[in-house]
């Protein structure tokens, strides 16, 4: 029987809430890397428009909703599959490639090696170091390449989680070319991508029908549904729809997320206010943190902060001024020193400063 690792994950305010007796209502969550503005009322309404279509199935084919994620990335519909969150995609990718000797970064995204030994596949660690703010060193990787002739599949989480790190689409592209030419699937998983400043860095456009690759995105993030949940994968790679298609599950998708789905990208107006919020307070809770003497704080492109400390029990302590944080020790690579916190309001991120400042 294979054993699976046990994955935890932030954004559990009952949990904490029961072991302080503090209101779940009352925990300012930084734990979760949600966008803090919450639901827009034009995707509200979306959502309330679409009550009367419960009584109804969806169409297990969601035509709908992949034609108007491929019109947002320059890709057909065919070459997009949809489901329950990027969690689900990420263990369909697993389930479909079939890999016997993977590489996942380290330290990542815990749910990549669990779904890759739970389809069978050996996993190993092509470790980052924190001297190098825990980026990847694409020479490194393509060194540790030529010298592992046996792994079959590669998964890079872009912009990583909890590190914050990132490759541009000429540094994915390059690996991209290298797995082609040594016949290793590639996994990029970009559920946080949507956060990146600037010009948009997916490597979905740069991508054609040689390339075996598979990118992953989430809305849960950035459009703030956890709780509804919709993630999307995109693969050009014939061969790989193929096997996506046979495996393909009908209804993983409700109606509320397939008419959110179908309408987010429309929403322009809240993908700028998010843009324009982060972009300011990102920038303010990198320079707040890094004036706290105990805390050694990376840099990120996205709307979360790896940092690392030696207060003990330091996420219990914040816990007493109703503040969670994700603490990171079950991360490949990371001890019980490193913390990652996400970018929320003004007002919140405020309160996380003076909670931090309050322990010295």
């Amino acid at each position: 029987m294979i054993k699976m690792m046990t994955v935890k994950h932030g954004g559990n305010r009952e949990q904490i809430a029961a072991k302080t007796g503090i209101a779940a209502d009352q925990l300012v969550d930084f734990s979760a890397n949600i966008n803090p503005l919450g639901l827009s009322p034009k995707m509200k309404q979306v959502l309330a428009d679409a009550l009367d279509e419960v009584v109804y199935y969806p169409n297990p084919a969601y035509p709908e909703l992949k034609q108007a994620i491929g019109q947002h990335f320059n890709v057909t519909a065919n070459n997009v599959f949809v489901g329950n969150g990027a969690v689900q995609m990420i263990f369909d990718a697993a389930t479909a490639l079939k890999a016997r000797e993977a590489l996942v970064l380290a330290p990542t995204f815990g749910e990549y090696e669990r779904s890759l030994t739970r389809a069978g596949a050996h996993v190993s660690h092509f470790k980052l170091t924190p001297e190098n703010d825990f980026a990847v060193d694409i020479d490194q990787l393509l060194t540790y390449l030529n010298t592992h002739s046996e792994v079959d599949l590669i998964c890079l989480c872009n912009p990583n989680n909890p590190s914050g790190q990132m490759l541009l689409p000429a540094d994915i592209k390059t690996i991209a070319d290298y797995c082609r030419t040594h016949h290793i699937w590639l996994i990029v998983d970009e559920a946080f991508m949507d956060f990146v400043e600037g010009d948009r860095l997916s490597v979905i456009p740069h991508l054609d029908e040689r390339d075996p690759v598979v990118v992953i995105r989430s809305a849960t993030k950035f459009f703030a549904i956890p709780g509804l949940r919709l993630g999307f994968l995109v693969t050009k790679n014939p061969a790989l729809r193929m096997k996506l298609a046979e495996q393909e599950e009908p209804w993983t998708v409700n109606i509320f997320a397939q008419r959110f789905g179908e309408k987010m990208y429309q929403d322009t107006a809240y993908i700028a206010k998010t843009q324009a919020w982060l972009s300011q307070e990102k920038q303010y809770l990198f320079n707040a943190l890094q004036q706290i003497s105990y805390l050694t704080v990376f840099p990120s492109r996205v709307n979360y902060y790896l940092f690392r400390s030696d207060i003990v029990h330091l996420r219990e302590k914040l816990w007493q001024s109703g503040i969670m944080i994700r603490d990171c020790s079950d991360y490949v690579g990371l001890d019980g020193h490193y913390y990652r916190v996400a970018v929320r309001s003004h007002a919140e991120n405020q309160q996380l400063i003076a909670g931090l400042k309050a322990l010295l």
